[in-house]
């Protein structure tokens, strides 16, 4: 429980870099759609910094079953999340955007922050199987949702800055090669940033959506609520199912890492794809919002879920 009041407290203080992130939009000091250089600057600086420092960590037998363990769960979860969307998709006529929502969670510029702080830097190194996982996804999987006969480039996928630098930490992690100095103060530097910028971003966004359009359609209230509630509960039932937190040591803390990146608010890189392969971008950036808004009462509230049953 006291964790869960941490985190709450850690959600208020991001919701707070988002509310100014939307005044400098709404208010005009800047101009609406001039979040592409911020989110380039976290795409290919930030982000890769990010990683990078998350693997400077010394190697061990239990850490490298830990980072095993995080990336089973993250295949796990978005295969059950895959299946159980396309049974709900079909029930309730849900398009594209909608059915790639329910799958892809923020589980990483808003988790990695969390995680920081809520757990300890070590904990990053966790973050990086589900983001790993999650960026094939987003270029295998989710286009599929979006263009009918979608085939995935590889070549985009082997030359994603998460990929080249989840790639790079793990040969300095498996090397015992460490950063020191200048390059160490300035990579760690740069990675503390993710936090603030990525919020700021998110209410930049939040100032150029309309969001009479997102509350007042029934589909973006099942939407909000199967991705902040009714998946995360799912992958706790598969937790229990395994009952891996009871005989493998740090299994709880590990899936806890994943726990809160899967019950993050939706992706933004669904509204960048959309974008780019004809999807509806804008109504992702609104659903987006909308569960930003309501993730700062349901993520503590299923993080305390998880801690009291698993």
């Amino acid at each position: 429980m006291e964790l869960s009041l941490l985190l709450l407290e850690k959600i208020l203080s991001m919701a707070m870099m988002v509310l100014m992130g939307y005044a400098v939009v709404r208010f005009g000091a800047i101009g609406k759609g001039k979040t592409a250089p911020i989110s380039s600057l976290t795409l290919y600086i930030i982000c890769p910094c990010m990683i990078l420092s998350a693997f400077q960590i010394e190697l061990n037998r239990q850490r490298l079953a830990g980072l095993g363990l995080a990336l089973i769960a993250a295949v796990v979860l978005h295969v059950v999340f895959i299946l159980l969307t396309r049974v709900i998709g079909d029930k309730l006529g849900l398009d594209g955007v909608e059915r790639a929502s329910l799958i892809y969670s923020n589980g990483g510029n808003l988790i990695v922050p969390l995680v920081s702080s809520l757990l300890g830097d070590e904990y990053v190194f966790y973050c990086c199987a589900f983001i790993a996982f999650q960026t094939i996804l987003v270029w295998v999987h989710l286009p599929r949702l979006l263009v009918k006969g979608y085939k995935p480039n590889l070549r985009k996928i082997l030359c994603n800055p998460n990929i080249i630098s989840i790639a790079a930490g793990l040969v300095l992690f498996l090397s015992g090669i460490r950063f020191t100095g200048i390059i160490a103060d300035t990579i760690d530097s740069v990675s503390g940033t993710i936090g603030p910028v990525a919020m700021l971003m998110i209410g930049m966004l939040m100032a150029e959506v309309d969001l009479k359009r997102v509350f007042t359609n029934w589909k973006s209230w099942v939407v909000a609520f199967g991705r902040l509630i009714v998946y995360p509960v799912v992958m706790i039932g598969v937790i229990l199912l395994t009952g891996v937190t009871r005989w493998m040591p740090g299994a709880r803390e590990v899936l806890l890492v994943t726990m809160l990146a899967t019950c993050a608010p939706i992706a933004v890189s669904i509204s960048q794809m959309a974008d780019l392969f004809g999807g509806d971008s804008v109504k992702a950036s609104a659903l987006n919002v909308m569960t930003v808004i309501f993730c700062i009462v349901t993520m503590p509230l299923v993080i305390a879920l998880y801690q009291l049953v698993c």
